[in-house]
């Protein structure tokens, strides 16, 4: 397995490969050393990868572009660099990236991607067999638009209209990077059109959702599914002392993570909330944080959770939309404040208040104390929001979505060798 990216990026394969060992499957990682002590928990074997996530998102050009530009003017801004600028920088990165995972997939049976690892798909072409895993449906369709773009009631033609100029929009910017490792490589170039359709068609590709968050819509193609959630617990995490008595202390505390992500969130951020947090009565527990800010008296910052452990406890949790986080809140059957900033948040923002399990996210930019304040005060107070929390943790509590993704995986290697077939 390989996945670069934050630790919410990471933990669903921690929770995919403990399945696969129990079921007796021989099962290395391939990530950031940032993560190599939770490989080893999770009982897998450890392949070092280039970069850091911490440091990717400290890095003064990512915050600035996060933190002050909206997804429109950076992709406005990204269209006018000319196609090639960097390509060649940016390949040497994919070429050192692709020579550790090289390495990682020599004898496996089965290489389990990201989805960051498309454009490492089509420039290696891997005979391995191989399946992706996406935290967001970006397979076409005529259900609901592509990743980012406006939601309008045109019907199916636009939701699909969407898809084609995502993926050409996308393709723009990183055929440069592929082709100048193709050529590295003694391959042949790829041309302008998009090469995605073809890629899928050699793949399994698994979407973690649950189909009562977002149903898999009847015209995906074979082999693109509804994976559920996979949620990585971790019995041998026990919380320290001064945590179980912020717990236990009644009215039940309000929780904060925004991930990897805090640097990027305006500056000022954790004492807005913690401000919104006090007005409403209740304690506020924060996941990391900021670690250059003095937290107030009343505010206890933890550095690590089980998650399955801590949400059921909460009131309310707060985070950055991420579907980990998210999916973790839901499972808990607790309300949510979502203040999105990044790739898949907004979608993510906008399925969770749809749901009605939280209020209209919080633009990361908009974030203020008034702004959580009155969100808080809707989950906290709002029946509505919090049955309908109640009601969906359960469901997605009784969901095995585990299981069928490693039947899943096992049926695509029997299928691929010619020994086997889909398993549905």
């Amino acid at each position: 397995m390989a996945v670069v990216g934050s630790r919410g990026d990471v933990q669903p394969f921690l929770a995919l490969g403990s399945a696969m060992r129990e079921r007796g499957h021989e099962v290395r990682l391939a990530t950031h050393a940032d993560f190599r002590e939770l490989t080893a928990e999770a009982g897998l074997e450890f392949h070092p990868v280039p970069g850091s996530p911490r440091h990717y998102f400290e890095s003064p050009e990512v915050i600035e572009s996060l933190r002050y530009r909206s997804p429109a003017t950076r992709l406005l801004r990204s269209l006018r660099r000319p196609p090639n600028a960097d390509a060649k920088a940016a390949a040497a990165g994919l070429a050192q990236l692709q020579s550790r995972l090289s390495s990682a997939y020599e004898g496996a049976d089965l290489v389990v991607g990201s989805s960051f690892n498309r454009n490492i798909f089509l420039a290696a072409e891997p005979e391995t067999p191989w399946a992706m895993v996406s935290w967001y449906p970006s397979t076409p369709t005529s259900a609901f638009p592509a990743m980012g773009a406006p939601s309008l009631p045109l019907g199916g033609w636009y939701n699909r209209l969407t898809h084609r100029i995502s993926r050409a929009m996308e393709w723009r910017m990183t055929r440069p990077i592929v082709n100048a490792y193709r050529d590295d490589l003694g391959l042949r170039p790829l041309g302008t059109g998009t090469p995605f359709a073809e890629l899928e068609r050699r793949g399994a590709f698994l979407y973690l959702q649950s189909p009562d968050v977002l149903p898999a819509p009847a015209d995906w193609p074979r082999g693109h599914m509804l994976a559920g959630y996979w949620y990585w617990d971790r019995p041998d995490w026990t919380p320290g002392p001064e945590l179980v008595e912020a717990v236990e202390r009644k009215p039940e505390p309000i929780v904060l993570s925004f991930g990897s992500l805090w640097p990027a969130y305006p500056p000022g951020s954790l004492h807005m909330v913690a401000d919104a947090v006090r007005r409403t009565g209740h304690r506020l527990i924060v996941v990391d944080g900021p670690s250059q800010e003095e937290l107030p008296d009343d505010v206890l910052r933890i550095h690590d959770a089980d998650y399955s452990w801590l949400f059921p406890r909460a009131a309310t949790v707060i985070h950055h939309g991420g579907f980990g986080t998210g999916s973790a809140v839901l499972r808990a059957g607790v309300p949510q404040v979502v203040v999105p900033i990044f790739v898949d948040h907004p979608f993510w923002a906008a399925r969770m208040a749809a749901l009605g399990v939280a209020p209209a996210p919080i633009p990361a930019p908009r974030l203020s104390t008034t702004r959580v304040h009155d969100a808080l005060i809707r989950t906290l107070g709002d029946h509505r929001i919090r049955d309908r929390a109640r009601w969906i943790g359960p469901r997605i509590e009784a969901e095995r979505g585990l299981d069928e993704a490693c039947a899943l995986l096992e049926s695509w290697v029997g299928d691929r060798a010619g020994n086997g077939t889909w398993a549905r």
